[in-house]
């Protein structure tokens, strides 16, 4: 059928291979563990039916990696080009939260419809916006853009879960932010579970190591249990939205960019692949 998902892909743009444990996880001493470079890549994503493309979050701007000491190595248009993908053609847009690495090219779309969680949006905008300890994680420019989608009747703001379009469904696991949305693909017959900052690095799930950044940590611990649970399915896997081992799992169409229906030999040797990117022998260099 035309409506039905065919491709799913992670765009590769931008990497900070030098990123440490004790970087990346809340109170890292606390397991006793030697330091290891765990390394972190950007990512956004790409879903597509014959009939309809969707983007899941747009990265981050190049006038916040400056502002920020960040490196973009590849812009987004760039690399959708590379996908065939116009901007301007672009019908929907999940803006999974509101970090400024998933919301910094909002503008690129201009005829998409925008989809963020109502309690993520809630939550930015709110009374304690202006406080830099509250607000670091965001770009202020950002946040108003967003806004500007909502007045113009752009943005659509999801409750707990929601379709977005045939086979893609946004649900909300909080803990990283009140709405961080993860995506569920169903295409070829299982199911892509694109985690965004659900969880970042597969030890996340896999080791129970919580990531530095979030609003409620155990509302943390409970999103990671259900990706758990979701991960443990035959039919399912589960895309951590900044690991290494993403790239290194799955095939490169073009350069930095992932085909997630065809993982080079399966999800278990993806696993693999994520623990040894951090045993204590990995001497790579940190920031």
């Amino acid at each position: 059928m035309d409506g039905e998902i065919t491709e799913v892909y992670a765009l590769r743009y931008a990497a900070r291979p030098g990123l440490t444990a004790s970087e990346a996880f809340h109170m890292y001493g606390l397991y006793g563990e030697s330091d290891v470079a765990v390394g972190m890549d950007y990512f956004f994503w790409l879903i597509r039916s014959r009939t309809r493309t969707i983007v899941v979050d747009c990265g981050y701007s190049e006038t916040t990696a400056l502002k920020r000491d960040r490196r973009v190595d590849t812009a987004p248009r760039e690399l959708l080009a590379r996908m065939g993908v116009d901007p301007a053609a672009v019908d929907d847009v999940v803006l999974t939260h509101m970090h400024f690495d998933h919301v910094g090219n909002t503008d690129l779309f201009p005829n998409a419809a925008f989809h963020m969680a109502r309690a993520e949006f809630a939550y930015w905008t709110g009374r304690h916006r202006d406080r830099p300890a509250f607000s670091w994680p965001v770009e202020p420019a950002e946040v108003r853009a967003v806004e500007a989608l909502e007045r113009e009747g752009r943005l659509h703001l999801l409750g707990d879960s929601a379709e977005v379009a045939p086979g893609v469904r946004a649900t909300r696991f909080p803990g990283h932010t009140p709405g961080q949305l993860v995506t569920e693909v169903a295409v070829g017959g299982k199911r892509i579970v694109l985690a965004s900052d659900a969880i970042h690095l597969y030890d996340e799930i896999r080791r129970d190591r919580p990531f530095f950044i979030f609003t409620d940590i155990a509302a943390m611990f409970d999103s990671y249990q259900a990706l758990r649970e979701l991960d443990a399915r035959a039919d399912t896997e589960v895309i951590a939205g900044h690991d290494p081992a993403v790239a290194a799992g799955y095939a490169e169409v073009a350069e930095n960019c992932f085909d997630l229906t065809r993982p080079w030999d399966g999800a278990s040797a993806l696993s693999e692949r994520a623990t040894a990117l951090r045993t204590p022998d990995d001497t790579s260099a940190s920031l």
